[in-house]
């Protein structure tokens, strides 16, 4: 499935969105603030006529942007996914010390 949005159709604020989501269930800010402009909404069903769409564990989900590249997952629960360690500000870190963004590092 493939699709577009903007985030000028967004009707929430995103901070807002994130302070009711994020928890010990919903721990990964980062990737879920990307998230925030897909307004794209599968409407082909996926197994039977008349079932819609849904995600399964193990499905293959991408999200890009060109000015952000690409976010790819995997589905899975939260609570089972992998404890989120490397965020924005370590990414911005990791950048700036390979000189691919101006500033310093923050290590």
């Amino acid at each position: 499935l493939r699709g577009t949005s903007s985030m000028e159709q967004i009707s929430r604020d995103p901070l807002e969105l994130v302070a009711q989501t994020v928890g010990s269930d919903h721990q990964y800010p980062d990737g879920f603030m990307l998230f925030l402009g897909t307004l794209f909404a599968p409407t082909q069903d996926r197994e039977e006529p008349g079932s819609g769409f849904t995600h399964k564990q193990g499905d293959s989900v991408s999200i890009g942007s060109p000015l952000l590249g690409v976010l790819h997952n995997r589905v899975t629960y939260s609570n089972e996914a992998t404890p989120w360690t490397f965020g924005l500000r370590a990414l911005m870190g990791n950048l700036a010390a390979r000189g691919l963004v101006a500033g310093k590092s923050l290590h």
